[in-house]
């Protein structure tokens, strides 16, 4: 280990009013004998107390600065001045690498798909990367901090993003890791073109043991009835989510378009909702007012509201302010840990416990189509198998034990 060739700076404040500044330097050729050198400064012109001290201290910091970046006082004048001046330009450059911000997701995002292009990306690629990066910029809106700096994410952020859309959105195993393939392939090289530009800046994400969905992952689980009289238990301290959950048991819509929903799409007189076709998977469909959701229409008294305002807004109310994407989500999550429920049991499942307790009770499968929004037979029945449901085989009276 190299010993340092001084000893730090130190104010001397004595009685008869000659303060100065003294710093130690080991003599050239004769090791651990120093000289003192005393620096002035003219502090001693300074009369007022408090201002005299802070000029002190302020010379004996600056002698220490220079010291660190090889101040010798043995060395000729000119050479120190050279030798002073290409350390000060140093830390300038390290104070200004320091001060650059670090790159927001949409901006990291543009960064990457700049050097795709400049690499000869093509145009279909450019497009689906385009889609994956819009999804993870919507995701990180919807956060308690949607400035987060790219930087920051963690691996924890990113395998709750694609848990969100496999779920909410109803991605296939195959869509979800293709997101995930590219997530990790995205902050790779970001974390490599932002530390080109600022040397300070430091990705600590990890994406090596994010989740890969089977292709026959189970995405669909339903609450058996055990399971949903505990958590509605838990909903009903919550007016608002247990309401919400009400509303997709009710009417089998997709969370998203329940965001969406304004009061303006309910259609009391003729009982059924519309849902417009951006907002709905299968286009613009209809979503037939049964009894009970109707009975819960009225007590929200969505009826007497503005017919521009959502069903679901902001302030726990009907609201002309959307709520933020993944509102409900976040909340309910605090229900499935209190509960210790898996991440397979969401939101959604509400509505595929509703289509189990209607087929269970016997309901016809094209009534139940108008609900779920499926425009074909097959399609419904590969639902049902997705379900796991078969209401036919081995429940009546089989062989004594």
């Amino acid at each position: 280990m190299r010993t340092r060739q001084f000893k730090n700076a130190r104010i001397v404040r004595a009685a008869n009013g000659d303060w100065r500044v003294v710093y130690e330097y080991q003599i050239p050729g004769q090791a651990g004998k120093f000289r003192k050198f005393y620096v002035r400064d003219g502090i001693n012109y300074i009369h007022d107390p408090e201002e005299k001290e802070l000029a002190a201290q302020q010379l004996r910091d600056d002698i220490d600065y220079a010291l660190a970046f090889g101040f010798n006082p043995f060395l000729p004048q000119e050479i120190l001045c050279r030798q002073i001046s290409e350390q000060e330009s140093i830390l300038s450059l390290e104070n200004e690498r320091k001060k650059q911000k670090p790159w927001s997701i949409p901006e990291a995002a543009e960064k990457f798909l700049e050097y795709g292009r400049k690499c000869g990306l093509s145009e279909n690629t450019t497009r689906t990367y385009v889609s994956f990066l819009n999804n993870l910029k919507k995701y990180v809106e919807s956060m308690d901090d949607p400035h987060i700096p790219c930087s920051a994410l963690t691996d924890g952020h990113i395998q709750d993003f694609l848990d969100y859309y496999f779920f909410e959105e109803e991605w296939t195993p195959r869509t979800y890791n293709n997101h995930a393939k590219f997530m990790s392939q995205f902050f790779t090289r970001v974390s490599k073109l932002e530390k080109k530009q600022n040397r300070s800046i430091r990705y600590e994400i990890d994406l090596s043991d994010l989740i890969i969905k089977k292709d026959r992952a189970e995405k669909n689980k339903y609450y058996s009835p055990i399971v949903a009289e505990k958590v509605k238990s838990e909903l009903q301290k919550d007016p608002e989510i247990y309401n919400y959950s009400k509303w997709i048991f009710y009417s089998c819509m997709r969370p998203k378009e329940i965001r969406h929903l304004k009061v303006q799409d309910i259609d009391l007189l003729s009982r059924q909702i519309k849902v417009p076709g951006p907002n709905g998977k299968t286009g613009d469909r209809l979503v037939p007012i049964c009894d009970e959701l109707h009975e819960l229409i009225l007590e929200m008294e969505i009826d007497k509201a503005n017919l521009n305002h959502f069903i679901f807004g902001k302030g726990q109310t009907i609201s002309p302010e959307q709520v933020y994407e993944d509102y409900f989500r976040r909340r309910y999550q605090k229900i499935k840990e209190h509960l210790e429920l898996d991440h397979n049991y969401t939101l959604y499942s509400w509505k595929h416990t509703r289509v189990v307790s209607l087929i269970t009770a016997g309901f016809d499968d094209n009534q139940i189509m108008t609900l779920t929004g499926h425009r074909d037979r097959s399609a419904f029945e590969a639902y049902k198998r997705d379900l796991i449901i078969d209401n036919t085989i081995m429940k009546k009276k089989t062989i004594d034990f």
